[in-house]
């Protein structure tokens, strides 16, 4: 199904974007696209390499794509389903890769268990009530194996939607954690949510949550000295007064 969305809610042309016909995967993809689930942050400048693990249909690789398009963009979808709308949604964009593993803790092949209304989205490599029985091989590769096999030594943006292994990867991630200037992650467990502050206490404050709940939320963290940039809190208070229909995007905001 295409839907047409406007890149951040802006007045620019909608742009196309090729998703499942199922209410979560227009829901997920438009909160994406519109900014709302992983928020493009201005005042972060230098961004080189960006990694989109889980990248499902592609909504977060062409919201960073737009936001960062001198960055090389790296974004792994294991799965078939998903990965042939990805593969459509970002075929004309040259700063992509597509890459057809996912990331993990070691080098194998595992069954992908999909999810209860279609193998787009909810797959995942456990085996919860939720899920149907059906399921197709997947492969993963060891994170930092394969960071060093593309020989990168920073990695500027991570976005990490995994369902439920967001904590393997990003152990695997915590020599290259003092590179990351963002990153957007997923938690699916309240376990999840404080291994994040333990892993990333010592480089990363948390910058920004949505749709938090107990066991469920997105998060934007962001390295401590990005935290600390001049402009990082006035930009989160205009666009929380821009949420909420208070101000324009121009909109003072004292600190």
């Amino acid at each position: 199904m295409e839907l047409q969305v406007d890149i951040d809610g802006t007045e620019t042309d909608p742009v196309p974007f090729d998703c499942a016909a199922t209410f979560g995967s227009r829901w997920a993809a438009r909160g994406i696209l519109e900014g709302r689930t992983y928020p493009h942050l201005p005042f972060v400048d230098d961004v080189q390499v960006v990694l989109d693990i889980g990248a499902n249909a592609g909504a977060a690789t062409r919201y960073l794509a737009h936001h960062r398009p001198d960055a090389k963009i790296y974004a792994f979808e294991p799965a078939a389903g998903p990965r042939q709308f990805l593969e459509r949604n970002v075929a004309h964009l040259p700063n992509v890769t597509v890459h057809p593993v996912g990331l993990g803790r070691e080098d194998v092949e595992v069954p992908l268990y999909h999810g209860l209304y279609d193998d787009i989205s909810g797959s995942t490599i456990f085996r919860p009530d939720a899920n149907r029985d059906d399921t197709e091989v997947i492969r993963l590769r060891r994170t930092a194996a394969w960071i060093d096999e593309q020989g990168l030594d920073r990695l500027d943006i991570v976005k990490l939607d995994i369902e439920g292994t967001e904590i393997e990867v990003l152990e695997e991630l915590v020599p290259w954690l003092p590179t990351i200037k963002v990153l957007y992650v997923e938690y699916d467990s309240r376990q999840a949510r404080k291994a994040l502050g333990r892993l990333l206490d010592a480089t990363h404050d948390l910058y920004l949550g949505v749709y938090l709940t107990l066991d469920q939320g997105e998060c934007t963290y962001v390295r401590q000295d990005v935290a600390n940039h001049p402009d990082a809190r006035p930009f989160l208070l205009r666009s929380f007064l821009q949420q909420a229909g208070g101000a324009g995007p121009e909109a003072e905001v004292s600190d």
